[in-house]
Parts: C-alpha cells; structure tokens; sequence
C-alpha cells in the first residue's frame, strides 16, 4: 500500500465511528487485495505480503462479530471461507481463488456501507487533529494543512 494510501486510510479511522471502521477495514481488505492480484505473477514476495495484509484485516473483522447474534455466525462461516481461499492462493501463488473472494468481500462492504450511512454516532477518536486540504496548492499538488501543529496532538494537559 502506497504511503498516501496508508495517510487517506488514518485520517478516515480518525474520523470514523464503529461502522464506518467495519467500512475501512473492507476498504483496506479490497485494496490488499487488488495489489495482490496485480504481483501474482511480478513479484511473489509482493504477493505474499499482500495475502497476509488482507488475512491481518479479515482477522480484524472476524474479531469484531459480536457471537451473541445469530447473523454473526453464518457471516463468520463465511469470513472463514474467504481465509481459505486466501490460504489457498498464497500456497499454490495463484490468484484463481481471489476474484470470487473480492465478489464476496465487495457485497459485504457495500451492506456495511448502507448500514454506516445511517449511522449517525460520533467518531470513536476523541482530540484529534483537524486537517483542512485545499488551503493550500503547491506546484503540482494540494497541500494539507494542520491549525493545530504544535498543539498537544490528542492528549489533555
């Protein structure tokens, strides 16, 4: 993952309540996905890297079922396919089982993102830097720009 995927990635968490954080962790599986697809054959090390990323994020949503409710285990049996296939690809270096994983995964971000619409709780993070793009523009991109650089960054004094 690109290092301005990783800062698009952390200021969406930032700013995320509970479902929006389902949200990006299906974003950020999607997108370990794709850039395994893209190394299956260049770079195999890339590949496994990448199998193991998406593997990080799909244990991440495994841990955040709430087991108490019926639908948390049909979508945990399903989330335990995913893995094998992702198990499967990363053995055998081919990306034949990842095209009908994404299919899934893509489904279940798009329910979760109709779901996070609703959702009009506040951000988990409390204390968090406000970042204003567009303020500025330097040649050939916008910059970001930060009110409250050299403050306390989060913590209370």
């Amino acid at each position: 993952m690109t290092g301005e995927k990783k800062q698009e990635y952390t200021l969406r968490i930032t700013r995320a309540n509970k479902s929006e954080l389902v949200v990006i962790l299906y974003d950020m599986f999607l997108t370990y996905l794709s850039e395994a697809e893209e190394n299956v054959t260049a770079n195999p090390l890339d590949f496994h890297r990448s199998i193991q990323n998406a593997r990080g994020c799909l244990c991440e949503l495994i841990e955040s079922l709430h087991m108490e409710y019926e639908p948390a285990l049909n979508i945990y049996q399903i989330y335990r396919f995913v893995e094998r296939e992702l198990i499967k690809a990363d053995i055998k270096r081919e990306a034949t089982p990842l095209p009908p994983v994404k299919k899934i995964m893509t489904k279940w971000r798009d329910t979760y993102a109709l779901i996070s619409a609703e959702d009009n709780s506040a951000p988990l993070m409390e204390h968090t830097e406000t970042v204003y793009a567009g303020m500025t523009y330097g040649k050939k991109e916008i910059l970001e720009t930060n009110p409250d650089a050299g403050s306390n960054r989060g913590f209370l004094c």
